[in-house]
C-alpha cells in the first residue's frame, strides 16, 4: 500500500514525543532529512511484508531528471517473536514501464544497520512496477511495492497530489527504536476461538502420590544415606530407621494393632466398592481418593506390625542395636524427596515427619472457577494455563490433559467450583506448589477477529492496542475483548481483520505515549 505523508505532519507527529532515537540522517532525503525540507515534491512512505522481510520506505514522488534519495528500512521479520534489522547486503531499485523497458539503481551497501539508500533519477516519464530486490544473508527477496508514476516535471507532480485530509491520530515510534527492543507485528486474522472461564488455582501431588514418612514411635533418628531436598528415591528404598524408646505397654500396642487392621480391612472394602460403581456412580476422584485411603491404611497397619515387633524386640533384650530392634521407613513409591529436616541422632516423638514424597511424573492442576462462572463450567473439554509471573501460555493437550473431576459442590469458604485436570510432567518443570491462571474451555466457540494476546497492554484498567498505520506510525485503540484462546484473543471492536498490531514490544511503544502529547482514539469497526 502507498500512501503520501506530507513533510510537516510528520515532523509535527514526530516532535514533543520525547523520543531518543528521532531521524537524524543528514542529507538522506525523505521525512525532512536535510535538503528535502526545500523539495517541493510531495513525500511517499509504503510499508510492505514480502518473503520474511519489512520495507519501510520514504522517497518524493518521482520525476523525469530529478534524483530521488530511497529510504529503505529493512527488518528481518521471519522470528514472530521479534524483528531485527538487516545487517549486511545491498538493494536494488527497479522501474519497469508498460512498454517492457525498465530502469535500475542501486546501493552496493548498507547506509547503517537496517537502512539503504539507492538514488533513483528515472529517464522517462509514465507508469512503471516499482520493485526492490535486497540480496544478502540471512534476509533476502524481491518486495513488490507496486505502481507508480513518473511525472514529467516538478510541477505536474505537486498538482497531481492529493488533498491532505484529517485522519486518526497516531503514535510515532521510530525504527531506531523498534530495533533496540524485542519488537514484531501481526496481522489481525478472522478466525474462531473457543470459549472459556478464567480460574486460578495450583498443582498439586497426584492423590496417592504423595507421602509423609514419619516416626511411628518416639526414639533416635538415624539415616543410612543423606536425605535432601531434591533426591530420587526408589520404591521400597531404606531412607532411615527408628531406634525406639521402650515405654511402650504391650497392651496399648495390640489395640492399635487391632485399630489398624480393621482400617485397612474397611479401606480394602471401600475400594471394591467404589470400582464396581465406576464411572456411573463413582468419579474418577473418589476412585484416586479410595486408592490414596488403601495405601494409607495399609501403610499404618504395617507400621502397627513393625512397632509391635521392634518393641518385643527390644523388652527380649535385643537392645537397640540389635536386628530387629529399630523401625525402617521406606520410600512407599519411586519419587522425589520435596522437604526434610532429618539429621542423624536427632530424638524425634511419635508422630514427627522425617521426610515428605512426591512423584512429579503427573500432577493436578487444581482450577477454581468462580461462583458466576460455575455453571458455565460443569462440562469442560479442556483447558490451557500459565504460572505465576510468566506469559508462557500451556494448552493441557500438550501434555496428555485429561479431566479428573468437576466439584459437586461449590467451596463454602472461597465461593467457587473445583475442576481438576490430570498433566503428564515427565521433565518435572511442573512443581506441585505452583500457582497458575488458568482457562476452562467449555465447548463452545465463536467467530470474530483475532489477535496475539500479548498485543494488549493495561492502560489504565483499559486494554489498548497499537495498530501500525505504517513503518513508524501507529494508531492508538483502546479495544473491547471477547473470549482467550491460549496465546490468542478476540477482539470484539477497536481492530479490524488485515490490520496489523504490535504483537511483541507493545508495553515500549505505550510508554513513548505517557508524557500525553499523543491524543488517543477510541476507533471502532
Amino acid at each position: 500500500m502507498l500512501r503520501v505523508l506530507p513533510l510537516l505532519a510528520l515532523a509535527l507527529a514526530c516532535s514533543g514525543l520525547g523520543l531518543p532515537d528521532a531521524h537524524d540522517h543528514e542529507g538522506e532525503g525523505a521525512h525532512g532529512h536535510g535538503e528535502a525540507a526545500e523539495d517541493p515534491r510531495p513525500d511517499n512512505a509504503v510499508t510492505l511484508y514480502q518473503g520474511g522481510v519489512e520495507l519501510f520506505m520514504e522517497y518524493p514522488t518521482l520525476v523525469v531528471g530529478q534524483e530521488s534519495p530511497l529510504i529503505a528500512h529493512f527488518t528481518d521479520t521471519r522470528d514472530p517473536k521479534g524483528f531485527v534489522w538487516v545487517t549486511e547486503g545491498s538493494v536494488v531499485a527497479t522501474l519497469r514501464f508498460e512498454d517492457g523497458t525498465q530502469e535500475s539503481f542501486a546501493a552496493d551497501k548498507l547506509l547503517r544497520n537496517g537502512i539503504f539508500k539507492p538514488i533513483v533519477k528515472p529517464a522517462r516519464a509514465g507508469r512503471a512496477s516499482f520493485s526492490l530486490a535486497l540480496t544478502g544473508h540471512p534476509a533476502a527477496g524481491t518486495v513488490e511495492v507496486g505502481e507508480v508514476t513518473v511525472y514529467p516535471t516538478i510541477e505536474a507532480a505537486v498538482a497531481a497530489a492529493p488533498a491532505e485530509e484529517p485522519g486518526e491520530p497516531t503514535v510515532g515510534y521510530l525504527k531506531e527504536s523498534q530495533w533496540k527492543t524485542t519488537y514484531a507485528t501481526a496481522a489481525a486474522e478472522a478466525g474462531t476461538v473457543r470459549a472459556g472461564v478464567r480460574a486460578t488455582g495450583e498443582l498439586r501431588a497426584v492423590g496417592g502420590a504423595e507421602a509423609e514418612l514419619s516416626a511411628p514411635v518416639a526414639g533416635r533418628l538415624l539415616l543410612r544415606e543423606p536425605l535432601y531436598v531434591g533426591r530420587a528415591v526408589e520404591k521400597g528404598q531404606l531412607l532411615a530407621e527408628i531406634v525406639p524408646i521402650v515405654d511402650a505397654d504391650r497392651s496399648g500396642l495390640d489395640a492399635t494393632l487391632a485399630e489398624a487392621a480393621a482400617e485397612l480391612g474397611l479401606a480394602e472394602r471401600a475400594l471394591e466398592r467404589a470400582r464396581a460403581l465406576h464411572p456411573a456412580v463413582v468419579s474418577e476422584r473418589e476412585l484416586r481418593e479410595a486408592e490414596a485411603a488403601l495405601t494409607s491404611a495399609r501403610a499404618r497397619a504395617e507400621a502397627a506390625e513393625a512397632r509391635v515387633a521392634v518393641v518385643r524386640g527390644a523388652q527380649t533384650g535385643g537392645g537397640a542395636g540389635a536386628s530387629g530392634a529399630a523401625f525402617a521407613l521406606r520410600a512407599p513409591f519411586a519419587g522425589v524427596i520435596v522437604s526434610t529436616d532429618a539429621v542423624t541422632g536427632r530424638s524425634v516423638a511419635a508422630g514427627d515427619a522425617v521426610a515428605r514424597i512426591v512423584d512429579p511424573r503427573e500432577v493436578w492442576l487444581y482450577a477454581r472457577v468462580s461462583e458466576t462462572d460455575a455453571a458455565r463450567a460443569g462440562s469442560p473439554v479442556g483447558a490451557t494455563f500459565s504460572l505465576s509471573g510468566s506469559d508462557e501460555v500451556i494448552d493441557i493437550a500438550a501434555r496428555n490433559g485429561r479431566l479428573v473431576s468437576v466439584g459437586a459442590a461449590l467451596d463454602p469458604a472461597t465461593r467457587t467450583l473445583p475442576v481438576i485436570f490430570a498433566l503428564d510432567n515427565p521433565d518435572g518443570a511442573l512443581k506441585p506448589g505452583m500457582f497458575v491462571r488458568s482457562t476452562i474451555f467449555t465447548g463452545e466457540s465463536s467467530e470474530g477477529v483475532v489477535i496475539p494476546a500479548t498485543a494488549v497492554v493495561d492502560d489504565g484498567g483499559r486494554p489498548t492496542v497499537f495498530v501500525m498505520e505504517g513503518g513508524e506510525a501507529f494508531y492508538k485503540r483502546v479495544v473491547r475483548l471477547g473470549a482467550r484462546d491460549g496465546d490468542r484473543v478476540q477482539v470484539l471492536s477497536g481492530v479490524a481483520a488485515g490490520e496489523r498490531v504490535v504483537s511483541s514490544g507493545a508495553y515500549e511503544v505505550h510508554l513513548s505515549t505517557v508524557s500525553g502529547a499523543i491524543p488517543e482514539h477510541g476507533h471502532a469497526h
